[in-house]
């Protein structure tokens, strides 16, 4: 009380001086944790984005798409410039990828490298061609996904201590890939098969 009094006597008026750096900080504080918040619901989307792409990587529609896809590049390797529908599905899926790390910024490139780099850059270079022929045309097709295939390469290199001449598939290892895609969805033997 005798505070009170003596502060009151100076003529400083404590109430209204914690007032005002309240008002003062108050909007900081909630700025911060705006911030805050949308860096925490930021993450949790980009998490869910990358179990609905799994997810999708994983759904026998796409899986039959890239068998598909697998098989008619091989059987026509020399003309990859002519892709066909079902590996433009698979590509769509990594130019999502591609979106959602380098425009949206919903995914790290780390989370995307972690869990979609091996088959991104395979699909990349055994498409390429197409794409390329693509872009010829209009150089916004894949663009996002022409920017990750660079960006997983560059984390390759760093991480794996390698260079790109070390990690750019052979024609070899993408025929091998593709069989390996191709052998996704067993097809019935001929005798088997209906019309």
């Amino acid at each position: 009380m005798l505070l009170l009094v003596q502060d009151q006597a100076s003529g400083t008026d404590w109430p209204l001086i914690v007032t005002a750096v309240g008002a003062i900080l108050g909007p900081f504080i909630a700025v911060i944790a705006v911030l805050t918040e949308g860096r925490r619901l930021r993450l949790q989307l980009g998490v869910d984005n990358m179990w609905r792409l799994i997810e999708k990587w994983d759904e026998p529609p796409l899986k039959t798409s890239r068998s598909e896809a697998a098989e008619y590049l091989l059987d026509n390797w020399n003309n990859r410039a002519n892709l066909p529908n079902s590996a433009l599905v698979t590509l769509d899926l990594f130019e999502l990828l591609a979106y959602l790390v380098i425009r949206s910024k919903t995914l790290s490139i780390e989370d995307a490298w972690i869990n979609f780099s091996g088959p991104a850059i395979q699909w990349w270079h055994v498409c390429r061609p197409g794409i390329e022929a693509f872009r010829a045309d209009d150089p916004t097709i894949y663009e996002d996904f022409a920017s990750l295939a660079e960006r997983l390469m560059e984390m390759e290199e760093a991480r794996r201590g390698m260079t790109r001449d070390e990690l750019e598939p052979s024609d070899e290892d993408l025929i091998a890939f593709l069989q390996g895609e191709k052998a996704l969805v067993e097809k019935p033997p001929p005798w088997r098969r209906w019309s």
